[in-house]
């Protein structure tokens, strides 16, 4: 575990926390990319920022105190709506998915990218801009469209690059092309992503900020209450040091920028301290992630051959900097062909992975990670009618690296990790949003006596025929190029339920509607009913903005949330309650939710 940024600055760059905050300020909690790059738009405009840190919060346990929630099947709920969830399948293939995918302390989850386009290359982040098509409504998927102006965001793009440090760069494909060629898929679309530095955030923005005049920061703190009046206006946040010692802030105006599992959480726990209403029951529901899984194989007896057609998918450096290109499904055809929204990428495989019992052992392995023994067990037969191949694959698995979309450099004799047999097919998608994928409080407790998040999540029948659609689509076009034979998992031995990881996002539980009944904040991501209360980051998504990694999406909203504070309405910030659009509230008439607004704890 890296060691948290705030021991790489000089405690004389941070204010004591004793001293009284500007009570004319806005109060930001959390200090992730999403809350850095708020606060540094609001300080340059010339606003008081108070920034919360939580700083050597993660330096007891790296966080596991705040992070070990468990995780709950969606569709077994007893209270559940969506009759299209479903009970097999999964959604995720690590057992600490709340654990590896969150970091508590300065730069957030900074400290969890680890994309490498190169084995021995420094940790990056993938980022990629969401299509406008992306912020609108898909009726027949129960997607909604965002309140906010999808144009406003997408106008941010720019800046969202600039505060990662890739201020000249762009996702214009023809400005990133060498001597490589795309493979000929028709009826895709070329796409491309940029990585971003880890360090970008974790030090060079951690430093501007800490350096900035306008923004007072305060660290080693964690946000156990909100107190408000008339659960209409916050009067203070209550944070806790390490030592236990608390402190309250009082501003202006406060905006929690905590990511997308602990967004829902401080309002569920303020639900239940009787500080926030909640009378739609709605805090934490509508939670997506991008399923990532893996839609066939292309093969060739010749496999430097295959390599060499290939190798334009993998990671290459160009202009100095890591991309990395694929296709994608437009959105204008993924509504003519009624199908969720996806993009894939190629990765060279080792021998033996192209094999039903490659695809054993992957189930097996799976189901090790969940402690399942009992999938284990039934996937013993398989791998019982080819003993050496399974040996030697459980043995690779065990001892040597594999490629794969976040570790690079299978089209590179001088970098690959191991033989090439066999190019994958990965594809990432997005996500309809359910009102039963929920966040919700469990029975434990981290140790400032918080109730934990329990995330209840399960696959929809909608998102498995999608996907199985468009693994057919790719299977076609593939089969039509020349370059060899595509093998899809049905031929491997999977069956209807997709094997499918995800791509650690997580998105909704406070999402965006104009009405209340169907969302948590309004355009401008501010909480209803509650004057002064944002939230900002992924949480707000209404819907997963295609297959899109969220980051950039999550930056380039925060600008624009920044810069309605900077340059308000003029009749400030309105609410839009009354004025809610049919088409903006269809999860909430097609799937009834329990109007109670009571906290019912989970086990």
């Amino acid at each position: 575990m890296n060691t948290p940024v705030k021991k790489d600055f000089k405690s004389s760059n941070l204010t004591d926390n004793h001293s009284p905050i500007d009570p004319k300020s806005i109060c930001v909690v959390g200090t992730g990319p999403v809350g850095l790059a708020f606060a540094l738009r609001l300080a340059n405009a010339g606003k008081s920022v108070t920034l919360i840190d939580s700083g050597n919060f993660s330096s007891q346990d790296q966080g596991r105190a705040f992070f070990c929630g468990t995780i709950a099947s969606a569709a077994a709920a007893k209270d559940r709506t969506d009759r299209t969830l479903i009970k097999q399948g999964t959604l995720y293939s690590k057992r600490n998915y709340l654990l590896s995918s969150r970091y508590l302390g300065s730069g957030g989850n900074a400290f969890r990218w680890g994309i490498r386009w190169r084995p021995a290359a420094e940790a990056r982040i993938r980022l990629v801009a969401g299509s406008l098509a992306d912020f609108e409504a898909r009726p027949e998927f129960d997607i909604p469209a965002w309140s906010a102006s999808g144009a406003d965001v997408c106008d941010r793009y720019g800046d969202a690059l600039d505060f990662f440090g890739l201020a000249d760069h762009s996702f214009d494909l023809a400005a990133y092309q060498d001597s490589l060629q795309p493979v000929a898929l028709p009826d895709l679309a070329a796409k491309l992503f940029h990585f971003a530095r880890s360090n970008a955030v974790r030090h060079d923005r951690m430093e501007e900020v800490l350096a900035h005049p306008g923004i007072d920061v305060r660290s080693d703190l964690h946000l156990v209450r909100i107190d408000t009046h008339h659960q209409t206006k916050v009067t203070g946040l209550v944070m806790a040091s390490q030592a236990g010692t608390e402190f309250r802030a009082e501003a202006e105006h406060y905006v929690l920028a905590l990511g997308g599992i602990e967004n829902s959480r401080q309002l569920l726990l303020a639900k239940n301290d009787g500080a926030l209403l909640d009378p739609h029951d709605v805090f934490g529901r509508w939670f997506c992630d991008h399923p990532h899984t893996r839609l066939g194989y292309m093969t060739s007896k010749d496999h430097g051959a295959l390599a060499d057609a290939t190798a334009w998918y993998d990671f290459q450096k160009i202009q100095g900097t890591p991309v990395m290109r694929g296709h994608e499904l437009s959105p204008t055809l993924a509504r003519q062909l009624g199908l969720l929204r996806f993009s894939i990428d190629l990765v060279g495989r080792p021998s033996g992975d192209c094999s039903k019992t490659g695809f054993s052992m992957a189930k097996a392995w799976d189901a090790s990670k969940q402690r399942d023994i009992g999938s284990v067990i039934s996937a013993l037969p398989r791998l019982a009618t080819d003993p050496v191949r399974a040996f030697k694959l459980a043995y690779a698995a065990l001892n040597h690296p594999v490629h794969n979309t976040a570790n690079g450099g299978w089209s590179d004799p001088s970098a690959r990790y191991h033989g090439l047999e066999s190019v994958s097919v990965e594809a990432m998608f997005e996500q309809r949003p359910s009102p039963d994928n929920r966040i919700r409080l469990g029975q434990k407790t981290d140790r400032l006596g918080r109730h934990l998040p329990v995330l209840q999540w399960s696959w929809s029948a909608q998102e498995i025929d999608s996907i199985n659609r468009s693994a057919d689509l790719i299977a076609d076009a593939f089969n039509k190029t020349g370059i060899g034979t595509f093998v899809t998992m049905r031929e491997l031995g999977q069956g209807k339920i997709p094997r499918a990881g995800s791509g650690f996002h997580h998105m909704g539980g406070t999402r965006q509607s104009d009405d209340p009944a169907s969302g948590v904040v309004n355009a401008d991501n501010r909480v209803h009913g509650v004057e002064n209360l944002t939230l900002i980051g992924t949480s707000i998504f209404p819907n997963t903005v295609g297959y899109a990694n969220p980051t950039l999406t999550a930056i380039a909203d925060a600008l624009r949330v920044a810069d309605r504070f900077v340059h308000p309405a003029d009749d400030g910030y309105v609410d839009q309650t009354d004025s809610a659009a049919p088409e903006k509230m269809i999860v909430a008439e097609k799937h009834p939710i329990n109007k109670s607004s009571s906290v019912s704890y989970i086990s």
